[in-house]
């Protein structure tokens, strides 16, 4: 740490030195924590000094953000003025048959003698970013060794730091900057505006390379004269050799510290921001797929006031519903999957296929009521489960959504997919009133109006998206991910040969024959790596356990809800569907509770906590009923539960998951997806095995189905809670 403080103070350009990150200084303030921090009677104190220190550092940061920004601009609008000036050089000089070739040559070297300012500038801005970030993470990484790190909260910004030769590890600080610096530090990692200019300063030196070369050749006479000159491209050479590798640098140093928001992590998104040259996403092309979202959930949750009726009325007995209701998730596992390669190539044709397969699930539901055979029914849900376009919503949002945007876009996802939840059986109160008509061979009523209903606006969303959904001109597969991602591999390995330079990698040392005074780290480090599998594989899987079981259980309350209200409670459809259009309504304002909470408990506390309440929701659930009361208590708890988790387990994952998950086509959103569908699915059929098993024709029957189902569910949870506890230490993120 102390050659690193050295290292940062002889590397950073002297007339600059006021605008690096004070490194000095937070450690002095960190210092000031760590020798209270033991000591209970200072308590107030400790946290006091922490609050501090976290002010400190933000004021740092935000100090960095805006130098840079300054600078960034000032070198932008210095090599546009350039790229003017190098037009009208070509046409006044070069192209220009009054002047002789010697005094060409000098205008080729005063123009080079500017465009090497530049370069110098561009050099010394990227190891700006390379320094401050590696100062930033470093005092962050010392902070974690000693205190508890600050919890992100809502609304403000929160870092996630990642170590350079051990990928498994991560770290997540929160800070008190507004959610919106996150742009300004997105800017500053990628350095777009940079890597633009070395480019064009790159170009323009290879064209002045190439002007000089057809002097010379054209005025061999006086070839001594104008070697006096070669010095001068010598210099600006090496300057542009320091320029690439400042850029590798800053690159890695400045990719290993991402700026989050809450709200992505919650609708499931994990992958960088991509850049605003890639960000191509339109407004409608938002709406289109967060609706998308909210219309295949409303077809959903469609059937469960009615399912009851429904197979009654064919002649189907009552506990196929199960059966019945996981078609869905049967064909929404595979189609999932196949709907993520396909957007490897398009994203407009994924969203029409979904449409088209509610379109005629929704249509092969109303049939198979009048035709009275339960293998239609069972196709018509099928149907229905490939109309799943989730994860294309999610890819859309994660790989077209420019960063100051993705926080909207992701709030919207999960709004409209609760929304939908909701309005699926909510339409059962409407439809509940709808007289019996026959149109032909085809019944309209109540059980069949909702799916009509659904048919329609399906239409409408596939006619728009048809005629005026704007197919992203960059395609997923053509994205350049090393733009704004590291390799697991280059993590590993050291950014330079040390045949080319020799230096300390931590300590940000370079020394080189062409350096030009500049340091910078290169050096690999010789000391074991931490396996990344080896330290996130249980804590993903027990991830991936928590979004599977609260799925399953959800889901089982929720199919039985009806079968318990019509039989114990005498409730119509329409009352179940209301019931069930409540729950789908809070999903919304418990999640803003989720997040309002989360800067104060930490996301594996909250999960072992929401897992024993939803242990005991299924205990209460077990009393089948009696009395009413602790039914719907049981119920409650069990639904706001599942809730909770599916934000604090998406928040968990965020922070332990590999980071070779966070991209592609096998990325975390989409296993997440499929674990939920697994959920869904075990549920529904747990649900038909137990009411078989028990049978539900009876009051009697009725509560023994529900104490064999919800001791299941119970049993479940705690063995996941039993699961979390083994590996607590684990999943500290």
């Amino acid at each position: 740490m102390v050659q690193f403080q050295n290292n940062l103070e002889n590397s950073r350009l002297p007339e600059w030195a006021p605008e690096y990150v004070n490194y000095s200084l937070l450690k002095l303030k960190l210092k000031d924590i760590i020798a209270v921090k033991d000591n209970k009677e200072l308590e107030q104190v400790f946290q006091a000094r922490k609050f501090i220190f976290q002010g400190t550092l933000d004021t740092e940061i935000e100090k960095v953000l805006s130098f840079y920004a300054d600078i960034a601009t000032s070198v932008k609008q210095e090599l546009q003025a350039g790229e003017e000036s190098f037009s009208h050089f070509q046409e006044a000089v070069m192209d220009s048959e009054e002047l002789d070739p010697i005094h060409k040559l000098r205008r080729l070297d005063s123009k080079t003698e500017e465009l090497k300012s530049v370069a110098l500038r561009i050099t010394n801005l990227l190891q700006y970013v390379s320094l401050n970030m590696q100062a930033i993470r470093k005092i962050l990484k010392k902070f974690a060794k000693h205190v508890e790190p600050t919890k992100p909260a809502p609304g403000f910004l929160a870092l996630e730091i990642q170590h350079p030769h051990e990928p498994g590890w991560k770290m997540m600080q929160g800070t008190f900057l507004p959610a919106n610096v996150s742009q300004q530090l997105d800017d500053m990692t990628s350095h777009a505006t940079l890597k633009r200019a070395a480019d064009k300063v790159k170009q323009q030196y290879a064209q002045l390379r190439t002007w000089r070369g057809q002097l010379l050749k054209r005025s061999a006479e006086d070839l001594a004269d104008a070697v006096a000159h070669q010095d001068l491209a010598v210099e600006i050479e090496n300057i542009l050799a320091s320029m690439d590798v400042m850029g590798s640098l800053a690159q890695r140093n400045a990719m290993l510290v991402h700026g989050l928001d809450w709200s992505e992590r919650r609708a499931g998104i994990f992958e960088p921001a991509p850049t605003d040259d890639l960000a191509v996403a339109t407004t409608l092309g938002l709406v289109l797929n967060c609706l998308s979202s909210g219309l295949y959930m409303a077809n959903y949750q469609l059937v469960l006031p009615n399912i009851r009726d429904y197979l009654t009325d064919i002649g189907a007995v009552v506990s196929m519903a199960g059966v019945v209701i996981g078609c869905c998730d049967i064909a929404s596992i595979p189609g999932t999957i196949g709907y993520s390669v396909w957007t490897n190539s398009s994203f407009k044709a994924p969203l029409i296929s979904s449409a088209i397969a509610c379109i005629l699930g929704n249509t092969l539901y109303c049939i198979g009521y009048d035709c009275k055979w339960l293998s239609v029914l069972m196709a018509a849900r099928l149907l229905t489960g490939l109309g799943s376009a989730r994860t294309v919503n999610r890819r859309y949002i994660a790989d077209f959504v420019r960063k100051a945007a993705r926080t909207k876009a992701s709030a919207a996802f999960v709004t409209c997919s609760a929304a939908g939840m909701a309005l699926g059986p909510l339409l059962a109160v409407p439809m509940s009133r709808v007289p019996t008509t026959h149109f032909g061979p085809f019944t309209f009523n109540a059980i069949t109006a909702g799916a009509y209903v659904m048919s329609l606006i399906w239409l409408v969303f596939l006619a728009v998206t048809l005629f005026f959904f704007t197919e992203p001109p960059v395609r997923a597969d053509a994205l350049d991910h090393s733009k704004d991602s590291i390799p697991e591999s280059t993590l590993r390995q050291p950014l330079l040969s040390e045949s080319s330079t020799t230096g300390d990698l931590e300590n940000g040392q370079m020394s080189g024959p062409n350096s030009d005074g500049l340091k910078s780290p290169v050096k690999s480090r010789t000391e074991p790596m931490i396996p990344s599998w080896q330290s996130t594989v249980q804590p993903m899987i027990a991830t991936f356990c928590i979004l599977f079981l609260l799925k399953l259980v959800q889901q089982a309350y929720l199919d039985s809800l009806p079968l318990f209200s019509g039989r114990l409670y005498g409730w119509t459809s329409s009352q179940a569907g209301l019931m069930l259009a409540v729950f789908g309504l809070t999903v919304i304002p418990v999640n803003t509770a989720v997040g309002q909470i989360s800067d104060r408990v930490s996301d594996r506390g909250l999960n072992a906590v929401t897992l024993l309440i939803t242990a005991v929701g299924c205990g209460l659930l077990m009393c089948g009923g009696r009395p009413v009361w602790m039914y719907f208590l049981g119920g409650t708890l069990v639904f706001m539960c599942t809730v909770i988790l599916e934000g604090s387990g998406m928040s968990l994952m965020s922070k332990i998951m590999h980071p070779s998950l966070a991209r592609g086509t096998w990325n975390a959103g989409l296993m997440s997806t499929e674990a939920g569908t697994l959920g869904r699915l075990t549920g529904n059929l747990c649900l038909s095995i137990v009411s078989r098993f028990t049978g539900v024709d009876t009051v009697s029957e009725v509560y023994q189905f529900g104490f064999v189902l919800f001791a299941l569910m119970g049993a479940l949870t705690v063995s996941n809670l039993g699961y979390m506890l083994a590996i607590w230490k684990r999943l500290a993120a």
